[in-house]
């Protein structure tokens, strides 16, 4: 981990070692700052720093994340590139400059939290909540601004398809394909960002709270409409795509796919309704029906990973392994990249990653944001272990193609 972290800062900084030093000190300094003055303001306070910069943190961790998908498989020679059109291909980034603008994103949110939690300790209420307001408008303007720093077409690229994914109803293309699948891993960050831009432009939170408020009122009801459709935006997202990719191409399996995503929306919903009601302490009602709600989507996800996305013959493709004549487990095809124990970690771990929710079910984990947080980082590491083999199967079906298509001349 520690030979990685350097290999890291070398991309971002090489070859100055003192740049180094100093990115890191500073690193380490915002932090300290943080674990100091946090215990020192209000519950308020606390709460506004976890609404206002949690969300980005597994977005960062994704950015970071995909920076080491790319140096893998340029360490590996796999040719990722292939799977986007021959225009996007142009402005895919090296895992440096990834990790560049990655490293941009993180030293800007470490910053803006330390000025937050210290700004809020010493009183200055009107001051804090700017650094948040500063930090989202320089995040946007990453992704808009035509200024010729951190890879700017690349950076102008991606906020282009991030636009054609929030309206998707064009042609689905790889890239909009890979981003939206991505966002989906990301919807508590995404229902943590409607919370966020809820307090925004309500108006200064905190220029009244300057004492501990003891009535223990929420900032922003976790069940608001906005919030709810903001956890569920990712999924509405990848079933219209389907429903495109269905018929513009008459495969049906997209529809299959569609039905997936649709068995989303009521364990997002009852998930939310559950949360409120076990830290409260109060019975729920419909606990049976989201437990059934919960297994379904995440079994039903499993299995579309394993046998659709990683393409391993299993309950419908031939040529599965028979353990004992009635077990069937997946296998491997002869083109496999990776070596067969890298599959069997990522089957296992992508199961357990799946069902990583049952944490609800022992005690009352769910009062703790920390919680929260660390089970969302984790579905980001899945869908970072997901990339690997979904890239080797499109790579796949394009070889596929390919070989049809000089068969057919």
């Amino acid at each position: 981990m520690l030979l990685y972290t350097y290999e890291v800062l070398c991309c971002i900084t090489k070859p100055h070692v003192a740049a180094q030093v100093a990115l890191a000190a500073w690193c380490c300094g915002c932090l300290l700052a943080v674990s100091y003055y946090v215990p020192i303001v209000n519950r308020i306070a606390r709460e506004l720093l976890l609404l206002y910069f949690q969300p980005l943190i597994p977005v960062v961790t994704a950015l970071w994340l995909w920076g080491h998908n790319v140096q893998r498989f340029h360490a590996l020679g796999i040719e990722y590139e292939l799977c986007f059109s021959a225009k996007d291909r142009k402005l895919l980034l090296s895992h440096g400059e990834i990790y560049q603008i990655a490293f941009f994103l993180t030293i800007m949110c470490i910053t803006c939290a330390a000025g937050f939690a210290a700004l809020a300790a010493a009183g200055a209420i009107g001051s804090a909540e700017l650094t948040a307001v500063v930090m989202y408008f320089f995040a946007v303007l990453l992704l808009v601004a035509p200024l010729d720093i951190l890879a700017m077409p690349a950076r102008l690229f991606f906020g282009q398809t991030l636009q054609r994914v929030l309206l998707p109803f064009q042609d689905v293309s790889w890239a909009d394909f890979l981003l939206a699948d991505i966002m989906t891993s990301l919807s508590k960050s995404s229902g943590d960002l409607a919370k966020t831009v809820a307090v925004m432009v309500t108006g200064p939170a905190l220029h009244v709270l300057t004492a501990v408020d003891a009535t223990g009122k929420q900032l922003v009801n976790p069940l608001a409409p906005p919030v709810l459709l903001a956890i569920c935006l990712p999924y509405i997202i990848r079933f219209i795509q389907c429903i495109i990719v269905n018929r513009a191409t008459g495969n049906r399996s997209q529809l299959l796919n569609a039905a997936k995503y649709a068995t989303a929306f009521p364990a997002l919903l009852l998930t939310a309704f559950e949360q409120v009601h076990h830290v409260k302490g109060e019975s729920y009602s419909l606990y049976k029906l989201w437990i059934f709600a919960m297994l379904l989507n995440s079994l039903y996800s499993f299995y579309w990973d394993i046998e659709m996305d990683w393409d391993m013959p299993w309950l419908v493709q031939s040529g599965s392994t028979h353990v004992l004549g009635v077990l069937r487990l997946p296998s491997l095809k002869p083109d496999a990249m990776y070596s067969r124990g890298w599959y069997v970690w990522a089957i296992i771990s992508n199961l357990v990653l799946r069902l990583a929710w049952t944490h609800r079910l022992m005690g009352n984990l769910e009062k703790y944001t920390t919680v929260a947080l660390v089970i969302a980082l984790l579905e980001v590491f899945r869908r970072y272990q997901w990339t690997y083999i979904r890239i080797e199967t499109e790579l796949r079906k394009i070889r596929l193609s390919s070989a049809h298509a000089h068969s057919a001349d």
